[in-house]
């Protein structure tokens, strides 16, 4: 089963642009080859802009996260990994 890590706010003018600042950051992960989420929460007919708590995809975002998607909502994406703890690759020490 997947799993939801390193979530992220990414401001950007499409998906595309979106997912290649987000793999630009050169985030760690402990899944070789995990999966990439790409949400525009103005997008979800579920989101609340004037709410402090929403759920974007798999993840729930609080207060802070909703202070910083209000300050560009037009430009705002949700991204995150979804790793598989199948494989997950241990580092060595």
């Amino acid at each position: 089963m997947q799993h939801p890590t390193n979530t992220r706010i990414i401001f950007a003018d499409s998906p595309e642009e979106a997912k290649q600042k987000y793999l630009s950051l050169a985030i760690k992960t402990k899944d070789p080859n995990p999966g990439v989420e790409v949400l525009k929460p103005l997008e979800d007919e579920e989101f609340d802009i004037d709410s402090d708590i929403n759920l974007i995809g798999e993840v729930s975002v609080g207060p802070s996260i909703m202070d910083e998607i209000r300050k560009d909502p037009q430009r705002a994406y949700v991204v995150y990994f979804l790793e598989d703890p199948k494989n997950f690759v241990e580092s060595a020490s």
